[in-house]
């Protein structure tokens, strides 16, 4: 087993009081701040599953109302395409500029590019909605990240809970994108069954509700103050750090006056260190290190594993319940479009959010490696189950199926796709804590690109079909299993690791 031991306590004063303090209003605002960002990226992102069906039928009834598998495919993976830029770039950025500054310019990409997206239209130059859907798609997904802030606001003995409840609104973005499908669906139900071109109305009103949640998260995370754990360490600046903790603790307050009632006491002096700048020199100074380089390959490979599970079903939940002949294909547009919504809506409701909300505790009580491991060696057992008995299980019940593929949703999300999110944000030093997290969550997209992609195309029954395919993921969980028990620590309960050592703050 992997296990990493720590220092009780960092000797900064303003570290303790970080890492002592009780649970208050203002973390829960921090976690409901950030939270709600997670749950506008993830309602822009999993929304092309339902809107997908849509668009087909509106700008591709030579096509059986279907659109093309080749250019379905590249639709769904756009997103996390972007994705594997945007958290190599700004976890890299979030390190050398600060959290604060880039947590608020992601947010305003993913507000500009819902807007795009929801505009995306065929135009007189030959450019297909396809393409400028895709191009929107693509910056949407530059912009989803940001995960480090909240873990440095938090204590050690909730970090896992607070980094958790951040994570499961994506499960609430995930729901609502279904819910508001449904609503608008119903609102549109007369002009669709007179013309079905009045789907192009409910698809484009579903892409810019996205902006709701985007638009308050923004102005709140821009009012959150800097990371104190990255002004002390990074910027080597002690009294702003005071500062920033003061301001956090006592929001009310004016800083200067809050400084003197914070939770503990801090001597105000400005470091004689020249401020930590992240070269490429010093990553591999530092990465270069078998042990650290062990840590960042299983965090990076345990994500990329899990996120072919979360993103190939995730966004292909329409096909495989059309596969399984929930929606048949010779329904009626309004009602194929209805069941497929009403189907991933009880996927999400049975599975995803309970899953993102039970690992809340359990991410504290099991532990963060030991609830993967378990989730993993699972997920290994129900997909083999899916494959190997897909036919028998379909001719008994297609309401079996969707029992056992929802058990399956509930475990990714109580597992793996919590904890691979919450481990890199403890395991790396302040200094490399967002590149660290970037990389791991970049592995994470690549992944998920591949799958979204390839998912479509191998799920075709002139091809492996959804049993062939279910059967490929059980051999990636197991994978997963691996991975997590050779290459992840453990990180419950440990104080934030502080400094990289003296050997590499040197200036390249």
């Amino acid at each position: 087993m992997s296990t990493i031991h720590r220092e009780e306590f960092s000797a900064s004063p303003v570290l303790q009081t970080l890492e002592q303090s009780n649970f208050n209003r203002n973390h829960l605002k921090a976690v409901v701040v950030s939270g709600v960002g997670f749950l506008a990226d993830m309602y822009d992102l999993f929304s092309i599953n339902i809107i997908l069906p849509m668009i087909g039928f509106v700008y591709f009834s030579g096509n059986k109302n279907t659109i093309p598998t080749d250019l379905n495919s590249l639709l769904t993976a756009a997103a996390t395409v972007g994705a594997i830029l945007g958290q190599l770039v700004f976890g890299f950025l979030s390190d050398r500029l600060g959290r604060k500054r880039m947590y608020g310019i992601e947010l305003l990409i993913v507000f500009v590019a819902t807007l795009g997206a929801c505009l995306a239209s065929n135009t007189g130059g030959g450019v297909s909605i396809i393409a400028v859907l895709g191009f929107w798609r693509v910056v949407q997904g530059v912009g989803i990240g940001a995960a480090t802030i909240s873990a440095e606001f938090s204590n050690r003995t909730r970090r896992g809970a607070m980094l958790a409840a951040v994570f499961s609104m994506q499960g609430v973005g995930i729901l609502l994108s279904s819910f508001i499908g449904i609503i608008f669906l119903q609102i549109f139900k007369g002009a669709i069954e007179q013309d079905v071109n009045a789907m192009d109305h409910v698809w484009r009103i579903i892409t810019v509700f996205g902006v709701v949640p985007a638009a308050f998260a923004l102005y709140y995370r821009l009012t959150i103050p800097e990371s104190p754990r990255y002004t002390l360490k990074v910027l080597k600046d002690s009294e702003t750090a005071e500062r920033d903790v003061a301001k956090f603790f006592h929001s009310g307050s004016k800083p200067s006056d809050a400084s003197n009632n914070a939770t503990a006491p801090v001597a105000r002096h400005a470091s004689a260190q020249p401020a930590f700048k992240p070269t490429w020199r010093k990553f591999r100074a530092y990465f270069g290190q078998s042990k650290n380089a062990k840590i960042l390959i299983g965090t990076s490979l345990s994500w990329f594993l899990i996120d072919i599970a979360v993103y190939g079903l995730g966004l292909n939940n329409s096909l495989i319940i059309q596969a399984i002949g929930f929606a048949p294909s010779n329904a009626e547009p309004f009602q194929k479009v209805w069941l497929i919504l009403l189907g991933n809506l009880i996927v999400s409701l049975l599975g995803n959010v309970p899953g993102y909300f039970i690992a809340i505790p359990l991410v504290e009580i099991v532990g963060r490696r030991r609830l993967q491991l378990v989730s993993f060696a699972v997920l290994t057992v129900v997909y083999i189950v899916l494959a190997v008995a897909y036919n028998q299980i379909l001719q008994t019940s297609v309401a079996l199926f969707m029992v056992i593929y929802t058990l399956g949703q509930f475990f990714i999300q109580c597992g793996p796709n919590s904890t691979t999110f919450i481990i890199p944000v403890e395991v790396f030093p302040t200094q490399w804590r967002s590149t660290g997290h970037g990389i791991s969550a970049a592995a994470g997209k690549l992944g998920a690109a591949i799958a979204s992609y390839g998912f479509g195309r191998l799920a075709q029954p002139s091809f492996l079909g959804v049993e062939g395919t279910l059967g490929i993921l059980a051999g990636v969980m197991f994978c997963g299993t691996l991975v997590t028990y050779f290459l992840v620590p453990e990180t419950k309960g440990l104080v934030l690791p502080e400094d990289v050592g003296d050997e590499h703050n040197e200036d390249i």
